[in-house]
């Protein structure tokens, strides 16, 4: 593999050599977004003498949104502004020391009965932006919404521990059954299955969000993607949106907190080149962008001058190749575990975080990030990576080549006549790179041939995914809360996401997971965590993993008090405000 590290490092990487495509859904990152974890540095800052400028504007970078409806929410650009343009029961910061703090939000307190089963919300006095109030009803109405089967949500899943939820949404129970109901105008309250101990965290998800039955259905078809048809109960409002342009937001004058909110207006923009996003930090356009590998270096020179500031965040966050398993994919090869495991362990993932990420992110031999906890300890401590043991079983190129050769064979075909297609969306040169990194990669190991099918936007990607015309796809995901449950469910049969995931299915997978539904006992449940990744990692090589993901955001020195939680959005700005910049 370090051959391919020179070639590189000379500078390969000809546009011609990567097809152009049709399309599908996102490869970079489905990530969705979540509840908890450690910061390498204090998200949540506050420097200077406090003292606030007399503009209060923040402008970011973003993707335009697929949907402004919280319960069909799945990705983490729509978890980024939909998190603050609405509002549920809890809101997800970082405090002093980076680790994801749970704070009361819509909801003003709340008690959990002994046996763990039933919890009752208090609201806060809270308004939407109309001034109509928000009630618990408007909470049980998006619990039962998000289960209602006929909208096929995809996160409905997420409130499967609700009880009867996942009776109703497989048609075995009526929405009359579910364990949701307003007591009164303030008071709501969730029954469980079974006592779990992160159903708090889990609430913090947009899906969980309240909604207005009436707004939804007087905006009829349009509701979920017109701004102007919606009502709003977060920090801010949308006021205006050009669509895969720019969306500006503006302080929710409405909101229970609207005190403590600074910013008056937040400018959202799209801007896929690094280059050109390098070019508006400098001239103070832009007042965060996420770390690119080209320009780094420089940024980082921008803050040791100290017009910058650095924040590194640990995400709970998992990058892998998703196999087509619906299919067999375009090559017909994809439901063969040995060539799936052999594509897996040709990867060298030290040196593909080192070529194509600078080595920001951690190499993943597992599905579970580091810093997630299970419990109270954390789950990497207990649980070796599956993949290590695999990879010392198949420790020189020739065994893992034997091993896809025999795969391939099973299925009737030779080595020499093997094309995979590798799907992807164009997002930007780091990504052109990385693909280029795994074409190689597979096709100097194998000898097949390898086409990157690069989709211009999301909606071909999605089509092509959906068609299931690949073989293989990169995809992110960011945990929704502090548990391996957050990444397990994923993968489970009947899970909203099993499409996203190509069509993996396994009974033993599935029994496990249907085990932990009444099992309470942490160092149980951190076990069976342990048979399930080894279980899709390692026996079954349903996916390859490839880094963890970790995060740095490069912010003008003005910017005080924005948070970075590792879970939910990736920026909190809620209670963010500029210093120093006029």
């Amino acid at each position: 593999m370090k051959k391919w590290l020179a070639l590189f490092l000379a500078g390969t990487l000809a546009a011609g050599m990567l097809a152009g495509c049709g399309g599908s859904d996102n490869s970079g990152s489905t990530s969705a977004s979540g509840s908890s974890q450690t910061s390498s540095a204090s998200s949540t800052e506050d420097t200077g003498d406090g003292t606030m400028d007399s503009v209060q504007e923040l402008n970011l970078v973003f993707t335009d949104l697929k949907t402004l409806d919280v319960n069909d929410v799945r990705n983490a650009n729509e978890f980024q502004v939909l998190s603050q343009v609405q509002e549920g029961l809890f809101r997800t910061f970082t405090d002093e020391e980076g680790n994801a703090v749970v704070e009361n939000a819509g909801c003003e307190d709340y008690t959990v009965s002994d046996d763990g089963l039933v919890y009752t919300f208090t609201l806060r006095d809270h308004q939407w932006s109309d001034g109509q109030p928000v009630t618990a009803q408007q909470y049980v109405d998006s619990i039962k919404r998000l289960l209602n089967p006929e909208n096929a949500f995809a996160y409905a899943f997420l409130a499967y521990d609700i009880e009867n939820a996942e009776a109703y949404y497989n048609g075995e129970a009526s929405a009359d059954d579910i364990g949701v109901r307003a007591i009164d105008d303030k008071t709501l309250e969730i029954r469980l299955q079974a006592a779990i101990p992160f159903f708090v965290k889990k609430l913090a998800n947009v899906c969980f969000f309240p909604v207005r039955l009436d707004v939804i259905e007087a905006g009829g078809e349009s509701y979920a993607t017109d701004y102007t048809k919606q009502v709003y109960n977060g920090p801010f409002v949308i006021e205006s949106r050009i669509l895969d342009n720019e969306m500006v937001l503006a302080k929710n004058e409405n909101y229970w907190d609207a005190d403590n909110v600074h910013l008056e207006k937040v400018t959202l923009k799209v801007v896929a080149e690094s280059a050109t996003q390098s070019q508006l930090l400098e001239s103070k356009e832009l007042d965060v962008v996420e770390a690119k590998t080209d320009y780094v270096q420089k940024w980082q020179s921008m803050v040791d001058q100290g017009t910058l500031v650095s924040r590194s965040v640990v995400k709970p966050a998992s990058t892998y190749m998703i196999f087509n398993q619906h299919t067999g994919g375009t090559s017909g090869l994809m439901n063969n575990a040995k060539v799936r495991l052999a594509l897996s362990l040709a990867i060298d993932r030290e040196e593909l975080n080192e070529v194509i990420y600078s080595g920001q992110n951690t190499p993943a031999y597992g599905l579970i990030p580091y810093n997630m906890l299970s419990g109270d300890v954390e789950f990497r401590s207990e649980a070796e990576e599956p993949l290590t043991a695999v990879m010392a079983e198949y420790d020189t190129d020739e065994k893992i080549v034997d091993l896809f050769t025999e795969g391939v064979e099973e299925e009737g075909k030779s080595v020499d006549e093997v094309e995979l297609t590798l799907l992807s969306q164009a997002q930007d040169t780091q990504n052109e790179s990385f693909l280029e990194y795994m074409k190689q990669t597979w096709e100097d190991m194998f000898g097949i041939t390898v086409t990157v099918n690069i989709c211009p936007d999301s909606a071909t990607f999605v089509a092509e995914r959906d068609s299931y015309k690949y073989d293989t796809y990169n995809m992110g995901w960011n945990g929704d809360y502090d548990d391996p449950m957050t990444f397990m469910e994923l993968w489970n049969t009947e899970s909203g996401y099993a499409k996203f995931m190509g069509g993996y299915s396994n009974a033993e997978f599935d029994e496990m997971f249907d085990s932990l539904s009444l099992m309470t006992d942490t160092a149980e449940r951190t076990e069976v965590y342990k048979e399930m990744e080894q279980n899709l990692v390692a026996e079954n090589a349903g996916m390859a993993p490839l880094y963890y993901g970790n995060s740095q955001f490069f912010v003008q020195e003005y910017v005080k008090n924005l948070s970075t939680p590792n879970f939910g959005a990736a920026l909190e700005f809620s209670r963010a405000y500029i210093s120093g910049k006029e």
